[in-house]
């Protein structure tokens, strides 16, 4: 349910400390260094205020890089919810400091920069190929973080991203199976001997 994440300074809306309406465009300096991952909840964060107050499930939607020039609304942040309570979390070192444009809700694009990676395991949507998803987090040049899948970014690299999609991208179709080694054939065993470079045999 909680995990580490690359911490990082950021700023947290402080309406939502004291549920004050008031409070809505007041921002207070924090550092963000641990996630907490509910069953179909938003992603919440922990959080170190510079006044010394530790909070925990933090929404992602009320943490910023800075103070937003266009924020959007909290339900175009994340796509999809948390799938589980079980996650990892990895910041890939291929895709650091990568740019991307993301497709939000309504079909509108806002540019990016990656952050990090969330990913769920144990429950059935992780498991099924033509379900699965993870979450990018992503900090907007707008100042708000988004949470995406891979199917609603479009990566940046100058000296990579060279070429145009070759095909529509209605041609492109999610997965429906992870292909296994073993189950191919029933005919494949391996020697029965203590050979540390065994054979594999093919059965009649």
């Amino acid at each position: 349910m909680n995990y580490s994440i690359p911490e990082f300074k950021a700023l947290c809306r402080r309406s939502w400390f004291t549920k004050n309406e008031e409070d809505h465009t007041t921002f207070d300096d924090v550092y963000v260094f641990g996630i907490q991952s509910v069953t179909n909840k938003i992603i919440t964060f922990h959080v170190l205020t510079d006044f010394g107050m530790l909070r925990s499930r933090v929404p992602l939607s009320e943490i910023f890089i800075k103070e937003p020039v266009n924020d959007i609304p909290f339900h175009f942040k994340q796509l999809w919810d948390c799938f589980s309570e079980t996650a990892s979390v990895n910041r890939f070192e291929f895709l650091e400091g990568l740019r991307c444009e993301v497709v939000l809700r309504d079909k509108t694009k806002s540019w990016a920069t990656y952050m990090f990676t969330i990913d769920w395991y144990d429950n059935a949507s992780s498991e099924e190929p033509s379900d699965y998803k993870c979450a990018h987090v992503l900090k907007s040049d707008d100042g708000y973080l988004m949470a995406m899948p891979n199917n609603r970014i479009f990566w940046k690299d100058s000296n990579w991203v060279t070429k145009k999609f070759p095909n529509d991208l209605k041609d492109y179709k999610v997965d429906t199976e992870i292909p296994s080694v073993e189950s191919i054939s029933d005919r494949w065993v391996s020697e029965d001997t203590d050979c540390f470079y065994y054979d594999l045999n093919k059965e009649d």
